[in-house]
Order: C-alpha cells, then structure tokens, then sequence
C-alpha cells in the first residue's frame, strides 16, 4: 500500500497531468473484504491512526471508506490550487466479476459526459 501511495503522489505531481482528471480504481475488492476481517488496517503505516468499528460487513465497509478518503486526501495534499477544475473519482472494483465491471465502466463513462457538459 505504501508503494501504491507515492506511485500515486508521484502521478500526481507530473507536469504532464496538471490538467487530467483521475479516476482511481481500488480492485480486488473481494480480497480486501476477506483480508480486512482477519489483518488490522493499521499494520499499514499510512494506516496508523484508524480506528475500527466491529467486525463484519459494516467493519469492511467503514475501512473502505477510511482508505478512500486517505486517497482524496492524497490527492487534495498533492494538487496545486489552479488545479481544481480536475475530477476526481475512486471506484472500488472486482476485476473477475464481470457485471461489476460494466457497471463501473458505464458509470466512468456518464460521468466524463457529465464533465464535459458541465465544462
């Protein structure tokens, strides 16, 4: 995860990518859902200050939302003030399931047309 943080930070402060939106993609979804009930977030040094709820579904819920929102953090941090006008958007994402990921697709896909609209 920590190599996935400065890949990501580095990304971000290219020149090149000044004026790109991101979307994030955090695949294997289903592994982290096991993973998370057996191996605290906080073995992850990025991770530290967590502070899990109970175990089970709502458990993998709220460490999800913890790790998304470390990544818009990231991303605010590591974005200029000019750069506002990018989007933004994480997508959690099950490779092998492929309903799922025509779902996500279809969702990238109406919301760049929504982003054009709006530019």
């Amino acid at each position: 995860m920590m190599e996935t943080k400065v890949l990501f930070d580095w990304v971000l402060k290219q020149r090149c990518f000044e004026k790109t939106s991101f979307m994030l993609f955090l695949n294997k979804f289903d592994i982290f859902e096991e993973k998370i009930q057996k191996v605290p977030l906080t073995v992850c040094e990025w991770f530290k200050d967590y502070q899990p709820l109970a175990p089970g579904k709502q458990e993998v819920e709220h460490a999800y939302e913890f790790v998304k929102k470390k990544f818009e953090e990231l991303y605010f941090q590591s974005s200029k003030p000019d750069r506002v006008d990018r989007v933004f958007k994480i997508f959690r994402t099950t490779a092998l399931d492929q309903k799922l990921v025509k779902k996500t697709f279809k969702l990238i896909d109406e919301s760049m047309r929504r982003s054009r609209e709006g530019a």
